[in-house]
């Protein structure tokens, strides 16, 4: 069996499962619509209409944002760890079948399972009144960065799934790490974070990430600062290729043990 089909096999197996699983599909997508949904009218309620849209507009990436983490760092070693419950690990060790070639098939499922949520979220998101301005190039651009938040949340996942063996520990801690991300530096624009908070953004690639995608989408105005600088595009960049590759070889060593 060749890379491409055993990439493919593995991406079209975790692909059914994550379509077919409540649980997955309401952590993931309904939960981020919800809170867009409800924020505004229970955070937001003294804001000026003319903020509004673009209050709403950085919503939605946060929202988009923390689909992608739930998706990458709860749900995919959920996933790997009831796997490993139902011994497919000492099937496939048995096989002719590539540790990198079976994970990058899961991690294909995160991307096509994330870019299907964010679809629904930002739609949802416009017609609630978001107000999102960007180019074609910018579209590009903002898809690249998500792409980075992907891999990064994806190497955590994966590390947290050949750590910890239980498939419902290993769905609760991705949750909680899940949430300190999100409330370090992507529930809030970074203007308005605590000075404490500040210097973490700096070196985490999903706060960065979505802080890019937020001045290209709502404007610097907004966020409060400029996040394409030098420094910070080369921790994200760099930050993610290391910890996404610890995770694929750690996954690759932990979970196909016979």
């Amino acid at each position: 069996m060749s890379g491409i089909t055993q990439v493919h096999a593995s991406f079209m197996r975790s692909m059914r499962i994550f379509l077919r699983d409540k649980a997955i599909i309401g952590s993931s997508i309904l939960i981020p619509i919800f809170f867009l949904i409800v924020l505004p009218m229970v955070l937001f309620q003294d804001v000026p209409l003319e903020f509004m849209p673009a209050l709403r507009g950085f919503l939605v990436i946060a929202m988009v944002t923390l689909l992608i983490m739930s998706t990458a760092m709860s749900n995919l070693p959920g996933s790997i760890a009831s796997d490993r419950d139902h011994d497919l690990y000492s099937k496939l060790s048995s096989m002719p079948v590539n540790p990198v070639n079976e994970c990058l098939g899961r991690i294909a499922t995160v991307f096509v399972f994330s870019a299907i949520g964010s679809a629904i979220v930002i739609i949802l998101g416009l017609v609630l009144g978001a107000e999102l301005t960007v180019t074609t190039i910018d579209m590009l651009l903002i898809a690249g960065l998500a792409a980075v938040i992907v891999l990064f949340a994806a190497g955590i996942g994966l590390i947290i799934a050949s750590v910890v063996k239980s498939e419902s520990a290993a769905a609760h801690i991705g949750v909680a790490v899940v949430l300190v991300n999100y409330f370090i530096g992507i529930a809030f624009p970074y203007r308005d974070l605590p000075d404490l908070l500040k210097p973490l953004v700096h070196v985490n690639p999903m706060c960065l990430g979505n802080n890019m995608i937020a001045a290209l989408a709502v404007g610097e105005e907004f966020l409060g600062y400029n996040p394409f600088n030098f420094i910070d595009v080369t921790v994200m960049l760099v930050s993610t290729a290391i910890l996404f590759s610890i995770g694929l070889y750690i996954y690759s060593r932990c979970c196909w043990k016979r």
